[in-house]
């Protein structure tokens, strides 16, 4: 029976500061390489139920890849952070800021438009740094965080009940990657 190669990321939840932004995201803390024999779905469903014993993880993601087919198996172990920006943690190369000062009305829409130089870009520099899901804490001059990850770039803006909230769970907007960007 062929082997089939199997590849284990574990993870835990930090917060990092981009420029006056507080992220929360996801920390590769461990990548592991196996190969199994049999099912694999069977190895799948072992390294899950092992993986909750660890108290320190957050996220755990298993990569099944056979000659014919590669899948991706994630398991959150703790409650997510904010909303949904991937289906799988992706690596987080940069955060772009775009705030109010920069923004243009496109009609009575409700729309915004911005174009690439308006946006702050912050290179992450961590490799292991990744994102998933989303919680942000930032001043009420930010409107949109740009989140680019090795998958590409979502938009994100920012929901405020009250004028004077600083934390927030970011709506998520469809991928944007041409440079003349216009969200709502």
């Amino acid at each position: 029976m062929p082997s089939t190669d199997i590849k284990i990321r574990r993870f835990t939840r930090e917060t990092i500061t981009v420029a006056d932004v507080r992220l929360s995201v996801l920390k590769l803390v461990e990548e592991e390489g196996r190969q199994v024999y049999g099912d694999p779905l069977e190895a799948v469903a072992r390294i899950l139920e092992e993986e909750p014993r660890n108290q320190d993880l957050d996220y755990v993601v298993v990569e099944v890849q056979d000659q014919n087919s590669k899948r991706i198996i994630g398991e959150g172990f703790k409650r997510r952070g904010g909303i949904l920006l991937y289906p799988k943690p992706v690596q987080l190369k940069r955060v772009g800021i775009v705030r109010a000062q920069t923004l243009k009305p496109t009609g009575e829409t409700g729309y915004y438009r911005f174009r690439e130089e308006e946006i702050e870009w912050y290179n992450i520099e961590d490799e292991k740094v990744y994102v998933y899901d989303l919680a942000v804490e930032a001043p009420q001059d930010i409107v949109f965080l740009v989140v680019e990850t090795s998958d590409g770039r979502s938009i994100a803006r920012i929901q405020r009940s009250s004028p004077h909230q600083q934390s927030y769970r970011p709506q998520p907007q469809q991928d944007q990657s041409s440079e003349n960007n216009a969200t709502s």
